[in-house]
């Protein structure tokens, strides 16, 4: 294994820790929020939230763990 494979795998192990805590830092979602809608102040500013911007981190932490997983294995299987 050469460098850029070493670089990749670490990547992709650092990006999966952060991918976890971020996951289990979101609060879990309950009925109450469903059965309330998204018209409340809540619902609709949730962008603006602790749990919305985590939502968005997830998104794109899941997607960049994804492409390096890709990488990575093309990288070694070359």
């Amino acid at each position: 294994m050469g460098w850029i494979d070493w670089t990749l795998s670490i990547a992709t192990i650092i990006v999966g820790i952060i991918l976890t805590v971020v996951v289990m830092l979101q609060s879990a979602k309950n009925q109450q929020s469903t059965l309330t809608g998204s018209n409340t102040f809540y619902g609709s500013n949730k962008s603006k939230t602790l749990d919305g911007v985590l939502s968005r981190y997830t998104v794109v932490l899941a997607i960049v763990f994804c492409i390096l997983c890709f990488a990575t294995t093309f990288s070694i299987i070359k």
